[in-house]
């Protein structure tokens, strides 16, 4: 059934060829914002780490005191399946010159291409734009028929939006409890206000002991371009009679994502921690006859996903909750 002709195998490998070509100069902004891993499993699972806790000192001839190891929430990220293919009928095949059907395979190529970025964009950016949601949203399920059943579903590995606000707040293994969601448009307050909470209330590890949090992005949609710079690039706050020093000038870096769709939500985090990104497998092209149809059909397939593995690197305001 597969056709494996002279023909079939210069256009193959002329598509890969093209396809890479036009991917990798494309301008990605996902990279920046998830760890990216490669994986050869069906799915990943680790646990949130809690370590054993602070040292005791003890004194001259006593006994060490052992600490209780607590274990952690387990997190679940899979690979997904994405494909394509377009038909290239008998009729068409022989009646049109090789050179001509090699321009057209170039072309789908090419679009391959830019399609896989946007698939891959907007898949990441909606980690962020559902985030909120109360009723979580299927990029946090890492559900697999018959393999894996993610105890949490829609929702992040605790049974949370991945950003939730302070009427429903998340609980350590320790039993503290953290809300990473504001209901504050961006201003300079606002993001003094965000930045204290981010630092000084949400750094604390599963056993509510601090941990170093210091976020180095302010991820915004495009609408917010000019009011993030504004606040991040000025020296100068204004607004009274007198102008005020303005103290979060360069706090963190702007980095605008068109695949942000809440033109007024915007993310203060931490530059790849808390998310992550799975290369499972590159894109396979691949050729083959329908045997009633004789048409000629190109498929492209690839396999990759995406999973929150820690809430307290990034926190959000004024994202949608439903």
């Amino acid at each position: 059934m597969t056709n494996r002709s002279l023909n079939t195998e210069l256009l193959q490998r002329d598509m890969y060829k093209y396809m890479f070509e036009k991917y990798d100069p494309l301008p990605k902004v996902f990279p920046q914002i998830f760890e990216m891993r490669d994986t050869t499993a069906a799915f990943e699972k680790e646990t949130t780490g809690i370590g054993l806790g602070g040292l005791s000192e003890r004194k001259e001839g006593s006994q060490i005191i052992a600490s209780n190891p607590l274990e952690g929430f387990t997190v679940y990220g899979k690979p997904r399946t994405w494909s394509d293919a377009f038909e290239l009928t008998m009729e068409f095949t022989e009646d049109t010159p090789p050179e001509k059907v090699a321009n057209i395979a170039r072309a789908y190529a090419a679009t391959w291409a830019e399609g896989t970025l946007i698939t891959q964009e907007t898949f990441c950016a909606n980690f962020f734009n559902y985030g909120g949601l109360t009723a979580g949203y299927d990029n946090f399920d890492a559900t697999i028929t018959g393999v894996i059943d993610d105890p949490t579903g829609d929702l992040a590995y605790d049974g949370l939006p991945f950003f939730n606000l302070t009427g429903n707040r998340r609980y350590s293994k320790a039993g503290g409890s953290y809300y990473n969601g504001l209901a504050l448009s961006l201003d300079n307050t606002n993001l003094q206000t965000a930045y204290l909470h981010y630092t000084t209330n949400n750094n604390r590890n599963e056993r509510d002991q601090k941990i170093s949090l210091q976020p180095d992005v302010l991820l915004i949609p495009s609408a917010l371009r000019f009011t993030a710079k504004s606040i991040l690039e000025n020296d100068w706050v204004g607004g009274n009679a007198n102008l005020d020093k303005n103290t979060v000038q360069n706090l963190v870096q702007p980095l605008e994502w068109q695949y942000l769709s809440d033109t007024d939500a915007w993310f203060l985090g931490k530059k790849q921690k808390g998310l992550v990104f799975l290369n499972r497998r590159l894109p396979v092209i691949d050729f083959y006859t329908d045997p009633k149809t004789k048409a000629e059909f190109v498929t492209i397939d690839t396999r990759w996903g995406a999973y929150m593995n820690n809430w307290r690197y990034w926190l959000g305001s004024n994202f949608a909750t439903s």
